[in-house]
C-alpha cells in the first residue's frame, strides 16, 4: 500500500508546511509506504519562471484588444483592468528575464543580508504574480491566493474547478503533477488543506485525478476541511467526483487506520474522524480523541527539496504543543482543529526532535508553529536547549502573561529564542475584556519591558475594529503603542473579519453584530457582517491601513521589516546577533531622488533607455491613471494615444505620434545635430525649427529619465 501526500497551493514559499512531514513520519513509523510532495512551491518555481511568464504574452494581448476596442471604459473595474492589462503586457519581457535571478537571490547566501537584495527579489517576483494575476481573474501573491470567480457556491466550485481560461491551476496539474502520480502509482492520495488560499487548486487537484487516475483513493484533510465539515456533510455529490473521503481534526491515527483499512479490503465505518460516501448517502464516523503528542516520531522532510524554498538556508517548522492553553479569545478559530484541547510534547522529545532535524538537514533555523506556548513549557524547553547546549535560532508565538519574567526573558533569549509573535490586539482594557484576552495593557507592557531588556525582538499583532469597539479605544491602542515604542521592535495592525468558528460568529447577538450566513455560499470561511455599535469594518480597514503608513514609520523595527519581512528576520537576527543585534545598520536611508536638468546640444548623443515599451492606444491611460487614484466616476471615452512605458520604474509619459521617429534615432550611435539634419531634410523643414522642437522633447524625455545624454 503505497501513499501520496500532497501541499497544494497557496500558501507561502519560505519553508516547509508541518502537516505533510508530520503525517509522513507516523506512517513509516508504521510500515507504510509513502511519498510527500509539496507541489505549492513547486508551483511557485513554474510560474515565477521566463518560459511561463512570456507563453501569458498573448492571452494578455489578447485581453488588451478586447478592452482597448470598446466605445468606452466604465470608472471602476473596467479601467482599472485596462490599465492592469497595459502594465502587465508591457512590463512581461523585462520581469521574465528577471524571475529565475530573484529566485536565486532568495536561496543564495552570498548577497541574502544585504536587504536592498530582498527588497529586488521580492519586487520582482511581486510584479511577476501580479502580471500572471492580471492575466488570469485571480489575486496571486506570496501570501495569499483569491480566486476572484468562487464566491463560495457548489456551483461555482464545479465550474472553476474545469475551467482552465480561469483557472491557471489546471494545466499546472496535468502538465507537472499528474506524470508524477502516474509514476509514483499511489494507492491512496491524501491532500493537506491548511487554509481558503489552497481550497480552490487543491478541489482542482483532486478532481482531476479523480477523472484521470484509476484504483487510488483521494482523501483530503486540513485545518480548512475541519472548517468545512458541515458543508461537506450536506453535498453528497462530492464525494466520488472530487474525492473519496475526509479526515477532521488531527489526522496521524485516522490517516493510519484508512490506510490500513483500504489495504485490508476492511470497511470504513471503523475509521475515526471520518467522511465518506457509501450507497449515496455521506456518513460521518466516531471522533477519536489524539495520539499522544510524546508519542509522535520526529517529522519527516525527505521527499522535500529544502534547498529550493526561498530562503538561504532551511528553516524549519516544528511543535512543542498542539492547541491554545487559553483557548478563550472570541476572535480566534485556529483552535477548531484542536477540538478544544491543549497538549504539550515533552521538552526532552522537542530537544531530541531539533537535535535529530540538526543532523540530518543541517537545519539550525527552528520555527515553533503552536497557537501559544505558555510560560512553563518555555520554561522546561530552554532549560533543555541550554542543557544540551544546542545552537539554534527560533521563533514562536507566545501570550503576554506576568509568568514571563526578566529571568524567564533573559533563559529563553540564552537557549535561541531571537523572535517572539505577541497578539496585543488593543490598548484599551475595555476592548481586552470583551475579546476575552485574558489580559490588561500593564501586563503587556511588562512584557513588552522584558522581552525587550533581554535582546528578543518582539513582534505585537494589533487588531482594530473589534465589535464594539470605538474610534476614541482605537486611539488608545495607538498611545500604547507610540508611549511604548521604547520597548517594542515592531508591530502590525490588521481589521477585525468574522469567520468561521470563532466565539463571535457563533454567538453574534452576544457581540452587537448581524451577518447572513447564505446556504448556497457554504464553502466560505468569512462573512460580511455590521456592526450594532463602534467603528464599522471598512473603516477600521482604512484606519489600520493609515496606522501602518503613519505610525509604523516612528519605529525602527517596522522600517526594518519593511525590508526584509517578517519571514526572514530570524535569519537576520542570528546573522547580526554580535554585530548589531538590533539591525541598525540596515535601516533604509534616505537617498537623494533629484534629477539634475540635462540641456541638449548639437554635440549631445542622445541614447534611449533600453527595454522601454513605445505603444499607441485608443484610451488615453494617463487619464485613466488618474481617474483611478482619484476614485471618480468619470467615463472614458476613446483618445488616441502614443506612450513610452519603463518597465523597471512604471514611468509612462503621452507624446506626440510624430516623436516616435525622433526616438527610434536615439540609438546613442550619432549626434543630437545629425538627428536633427535628417529630420529636417526628410520633412523639408528649417534646421532651426527642427532642432528647437527636437531639443524641447528630448529634454522632458531626459527629465523623466528614459533616456541619457
Amino acid at each position: 500500500m503505497k501513499v501520496l501526500l500532497i501541499f497544494p497551493p497557496q500558501w507561502t514559499p519560505y519553508r516547509p508546511y508541518l502537516s505533510l512531514p508530520s503525517l509522513s513520519a507516523y506512517l513509516k513509523e508504521h510500515g507504510i509506504d509513502v511519498i510527500q510532495k509539496d507541489f505549492n512551491l513547486e508551483t511557485y518555481d513554474l510560474m515565477l519562471s521566463e518560459k511561463y511568464l512570456l507563453n501569458l504574452q498573448e492571452r494578455l494581448n489578447a485581453r488588451f484588444e478586447v478592452m482597448d476596442s470598446r466605445d468606452k471604459l466604465l470608472p471602476g473595474f473596467e479601467q482599472r483592468y485596462f490599465n492592469d492589462l497595459f502594465i502587465a503586457k508591457s512590463k512581461l519581457k523585462t520581469i521574465s528575464s528577471k524571475v529565475e535571478g530573484a529566485k536565486e537571490a532568495l536561496r543564495n547566501s552570498a548577497g541574502f543580508y544585504n536587504p536592498e537584495t530582498i527588497v529586488n527579489a521580492r519586487n520582482t517576483l511581486e510584479q511577476a504574480l501580479a502580471i500572471i494575476s492580471t492575466a488570469f481573474p485571480i489575486r496571486l501573491d506570496l501570501s495569499t491566493l483569491e480566486m476572484l470567480m468562487f464566491r463560495g457556491t457548489l456551483k461555482e466550485l464545479k465550474e472553476i474547478t474545469l475551467n482552465k481560461v480561469e483557472n491557471p491551476f489546471i494545466e499546472l496539474f496535468e502538465n507537472n503533477l499528474l506524470p508524477f502520480i502516474s509514476e509514483q502509482a499511489p494507492d491512496v492520495i491524501g491532500i493537506s488543506i491548511a487554509g481558503n488560499s489552497q481550497f480552490i487548486p487543491a478541489m482542482t487537484l483532486a478532481r482531476l485525478i479523480k477523472s484521470t487516475v484509476k484504483d487510488v483513493h483521494v482523501v483530503i484533510g486540513g485545518h480548512m476541511v475541519t472548517l468545512l465539515a458541515e458543508s461537506l456533510k450536506k453535498n453528497k455529490e462530492l464525494f466520488g467526483i472530487f474525492f473519496d473521503s475526509a479526515i477532521v481534526y488531527e489526522g496521524e491515527r485516522p490517516l493510519l487506520t484508512l490506510v490500513e483499512h483500504l489495504r485490508d479490503d476492511m470497511g470504513l465505518d471503523g475509521v475515526p474522524n471520518l467522511i465518506y460516501a457509501n450507497d449515496g448517502k455521506v456518513l460521518v464516523n466516531e471522533i477519536s480523541p489524539p495520539e499522544n503528542l510524546n508519542s509522535l516520531p520526529t517529522p519527516c522532510f525527505d521527499d522535500l527539496p529544502l534547498d529550493s524554498y526561498f530562503s538561504p538556508e532551511p528553516v524549519l517548522p516544528i511543535l512543542a504543543s498542539r492547541g491554545c492553553y487559553w483557548n478563550k479569545c472570541a476572535f480566534c478559530s485556529q483552535n477548531v482543529i484542536y477540538q478544544g484541547r491543549y497538549h504539550c510534547r515533552d521538552a526532552q522529545k522537542i530537544v531530541e526532535d531539533m537535535r535529530n532535524l540538526t543532523q540530518k538537514y543541517g537545519a539550525r533555523h527552528f520555527a515553533f508553529t503552536d497557537e501559544a506556548i505558555s510560560p512553563s513549557m518555555m520554561n522546561k524547553l530552554s532549560n533543555e536547549i541550554i542543557e544540551n547546549k544546542l545552537k539554534v535560532c527560533c521563533s514562536t508565538n507566545v501570550r503576554m502573561e506576568r509568568q514571563f519574567t526578566p529571568d524567564l526573558c533573559q533563559k529563553i533569549h540564552q537557549a535561541g529564542f531571537k523572535l517572539l509573535y505577541l497578539g496585543l490586539e488593543s490598548g484599551c482594557n475595555r476592548v481586552l475584556e470583551i475579546m476575552n484576552k485574558g489580559m490588561n495593557t500593564k501586563m503587556a507592557a511588562e512584557a513588552c519591558h522584558n522581552f525587550y531588556q533581554a535582546g528578543i525582538w518582539n513582534h505585537l499583532y494589533v487588531m482594530f475594529g473589534f465589535p464594539g469597539e470605538t474610534e476614541e479605544e482605537l486611539t488608545a491602542t495607538i498611545d500604547f503603542l507610540l508611549s511604548n515604542k521604547d520597548i517594542i521592535h515592531s508591530f502590525h495592525v490588521d481589521n477585525f473579519s468574522l469567520g468561521k468558528g470563532m466565539e463571535v460568529q457563533r454567538s453574534p447577538s452576544k457581540y452587537g453584530i448581524q451577518f447572513e450566513e447564505d446556504s448556497d455560499r457554504c464553502f466560505n470561511i468569512s462573512y460580511d457582517f455590521s456592526v450594532s455599535s463602534g467603528v464599522a469594518y471598512d473603516q477600521a480597514r482604512e484606519l489600520a491601513a493609515n496606522c501602518m503608513e503613519t505610525i509604523g514609520k516612528e519605529f525602527e523595527g517596522d522600517e526594518i521589516l519593511a525590508q526584509v519581512t517578517h519571514h526572514y528576520l530570524p535569519l537576520y537576527l542570528l546573522h547580526y546577533e554580535k554585530s548589531d543585534p538590533l539591525l541598525k545598520s540596515i535601516l533604509p536611508t534616505n537617498k537623494s531622488t533629484a534629477v539634475t536638468h540635462q540641456r541638449v546640444n548639437r554635440h549631445s548623443v542622445p541614447r534611449i533607455k533600453h527595454g522601454l515599451v513605445l505603444d499607441s492606444n485608443r484610451f488615453n491611460l494617463l487619464e485613466i491613471q488618474q481617474n483611478i487614484a482619484d476614485g471618480t466616476d468619470i467615463l472614458a471615452s476613446p483618445k488616441p494615444t502614443s506612450l513610452i512605458f519603463d518597465p523597471d520604474t512604471g514611468k509612462v509619459m503621452a507624446i506626440p505620434k510624430q516623436a516616435l521617429e525622433v526616438i527610434s534615432l536615439c540609438d546613442g550611435n550619432i549626434s543630437f545635430k545629425k538627428i536633427v539634419q535628417k529630420l529636417a531634410h526628410k520633412h523639408g523643414i528649417p534646421f532651426n525649427r527642427a532642432e528647437e522642437d527636437c531639443a524641447a522633447f528630448l529634454e522632458a524625455i531626459v527629465q523623466n529619465e528614459f533616456m541619457d545624454l
